[in-house]
C-alpha cells in the first residue's frame, strides 16, 4: 500500500473518531440539514449552547454569562442530581479533547503525506478533484484553489469554535446528556427529549456536517456556497457539469443519510451516562492509539526516504 493512501486512511479514522462520532452518539435532529444548507446553524441566537450564524459560516455556540452558565449548572443539578450533572460535564470535556485529537491528527498525517497543514492537503485534493473532472485551466485552478482554501479554513475553525463553545459554556450538551439518560432509562418521553436537546443536536450535526464535508459520504461540491462562488470563475458548459456533479452529491449524501435515522427511530438508541462515557474512554485510547501510529509513521518516513518515482 502506498504511503500516501495509508495516511489518507489514518487521517480519515481520525476524523471519523473526532467528529463524526459526535453525530452518531448523540443522534440527529431533523430540523439540521448541512448537506442542503452547510452555512446555516439550526439553533436561534441566545441559546444555551445554541448557535449564531453569519453569512458564511455557521458558528459553534454563543458564550454565554457566568450567571447564566451558573443557573444553567443549578437547573441541570436540581433536575437531575450532583453526580449525573458532573458526569455530563467530564463527557463534554472529554469530546471536546477528542476533537482537538482529531485536528492534530488531521495536521500529523496530512505533514507525512508531504502537505504543512490538513486544511492544505484537503485543498489540495479538492482542486484535484475538480480539475479533473471539470477540466480547469491553470488559471481557472489557480482561481479555484484560492476559493477552496477558504472554505477549508472555515471547515477547520468551525470544529474549533465548537471545541471552544463546549468548553466555554458546555450546558447545552449536558442537558442533551442528561436527557438522553433520562429517555434511555423510560423516566422521560421522547417529546421531552427532543425538546430539551433539539437545539444542541441541530448544531452538532449542522458543525460536524459542514467541517467534515467530504468524510461520511459528503462531498466538497454538495456545500452551496462554494458552487456558487465557483461560478464566478467557470465557464457555461463547465457551470452545467458543476451543477450536474452537485446533484449527484447532493441526492448520494441524501440516500446515505437515510441508512443513519435519528435515535428516536430506534437505529441510534440513546446512551445512558455510564455507558456515554465509557464509550467516550475507548475512543480516547483509539485517539491515543492513532498518535502513537502516526509517530511511528513519522519516524519510518524520516529512517527510510520514499525512493524515487520509477524505482
Amino acid at each position: 500500500m502506498k504511503n500516501q493512501n495509508v495516511i489518507a486512511g489514518v487521517v480519515g479514522v481520525a476524523l471519523l473518531a473526532g467528529g463524526i462520532y459526535l453525530g452518531k452518539a448523540m443522534g440527529g435532529a431533523p430540523a439540521a440539514n448541512p448537506v442542503n444548507d452547510p452555512t446555516t446553524a439550526a439553533a436561534p441566537k441566545n441559546s444555551a449552547g445554541g448557535a449564531a450564524t453569519d453569512d458564511n459560516k455557521p458558528v459553534a455556540g454563543a458564550k454565554g454569562s457566568s450567571n447564566s452558565r451558573e443557573s444553567a449548572w443549578a437547573n441541570l443539578t436540581a433536575k437531575y442530581g450532583d453526580g449525573k450533572t458532573k458526569l455530563s460535564k467530564k463527557i463534554t470535556e472529554d469530546m471536546a479533547g477528542m476533537l482537538d485529537d482529531a485536528m492534530e491528527l488531521a495536521d500529523m498525517g496530512a505533514e507525512l503525506g508531504g502537505s504543512t497543514s490538513a486544511k492544505d492537503m484537503a485543498t489540495k485534493q479538492a482542486v484535484d478533484a475538480l480539475s479533473s473532472r471539470l477540466g480547469l485551466t491553470d488559471e481557472q485552478k489557480a482561481k479555484v484553489t484560492d476559493l477552496v482554501a477558504v472554505r477549508m479554513g472555515e471547515r477547520m475553525d468551525a470544529v474549533k469554535e465548537l471545541t471552544s463553545a463546549m468548553r466555554d459554556d458546555p450546558s447545552g450538551m449536558m442537558q442533551t446528556m442528561l436527557a438522553g439518560d433520562a429517555f434511555s432509562r423510560k423516566e422521560i418521553t421522547e417529546e421531552e427529549y427532543n425538546s430539551a436537546s433539539a437545539e444542541t443536536l441541530a448544531v452538532l450535526k449542522n458543525v460536524s456536517g459542514f467541517a467534515l464535508g467530504g468524510a461520511g459520504g459528503g462531498s466538497q461540491i454538495s456545500d452551496p456556497l462554494l458552487a456558487q462562488q465557483l461560478q464566478s470563475v467557470l465557464n457555461a458548459d463547465q457551470q452545467a457539469q458543476l451543477a450536474e456533479m452537485m446533484q449527484k452529491a447532493t441526492e448520494k449524501s441524501a440516500a446515505g443519510g437515510r441508512g443513519e435515522m435519528p435515535f428516536q427511530n430506534g437505529n441510534l438508541p440513546v446512551m445512558e451516562l455510564e455507558k456515554l462515557d465509557q464509550t467516550m474512554m475507548s475512543a480516547q485510547k483509539l485517539t491515543t492509539g492513532l498518535k502513537a501510529m502516526m509517530e511511528g509513521f513519522k519516524g519510518l518516513k524520516a529512517a527510510v526516504p520514499e525512493q524515487p518515482a520509477g524505482q
